[in-house]
């Protein structure tokens, strides 16, 4: 099946509005719609890393990287070793939702906005790319054709329209889609999260 959303991210956004007749106040619900923007590759080492798992149609997994490419072991291990168990967990979970076991998508979708706070790396510079970046992506992306529903970090969100934003700086401006994302910062700010 086509999913038209397939590659965005829909962050729901509450509106309050303020009905001046019955003098009362209800909230709605907008989508904000924010489109993924894909990630080009750094370099010539991650663009045959990126081309080879977008071939096999697979997010990037650390561990398969390292038994496709064992040259990079040691800049892998230098950059990820804190973070290594998380990565094989992670790299479970991608096998898992590759099988057909739709819960793993949203597991490894937990799993990579948390590895994202731990970017850039010395590996992810000079060999990777930005590959939880466009793991992200693969992600969202799948759980959209699978219909499943899920919820991203503040901080993830944020990010996302960050890149949707350079991507497209310079063009006319989207006024409604920048509305929502105002109402949506004022919302967060609420909750006293920080940018």
């Amino acid at each position: 099946m086509n999913n038209r959303n397939e590659n965005y991210y829909v962050e729901p956004v509450e509106i309050e509005i303020y009905l001046k007749k019955a003098g009362i106040v209800r909230t709605i619900i907008k989508d904000l719609k924010i489109q993924l923007i894909d990630v080009e590759s750094g370099n010539e080492k991650s663009t045959e890393i990126f081309n080879l798992f977008k071939e096999m149609d697979e997010p990037v997994d650390l561990m398969e990287v390292q038994n496709y490419f064992p040259q990079y072991i040691k800049i892998i291990y230098d950059s990820y070793y804190k973070n290594m168990e998380l990565f094989e967990k992670l790299s479970m979970h991608f096998k898992s939702g590759l099988s057909g076991i739709k819960d793993s998508w949203r597991s490894a979708l937990y799993f990579t906005e948390l590895l994202l706070k731990y970017e850039p790396t010395v590996a992810s510079t000079e060999v990777l790319g930005n590959f939880n970046t466009y793991n992200l992506n693969y992600i969202i992306k799948k759980l959209n054709l699978l219909e499943e529903k899920f919820l991203l970090e503040d901080s993830t969100v944020y990010y996302l329209i960050k890149r949707r934003n350079e991507f497209f700086k310079g063009s006319p401006p989207d006024r409604e889609f920048e509305k929502l994302v105002e109402l949506w910062e004022f919302n967060v700010k609420g909750k006293n999260y920080n940018f």
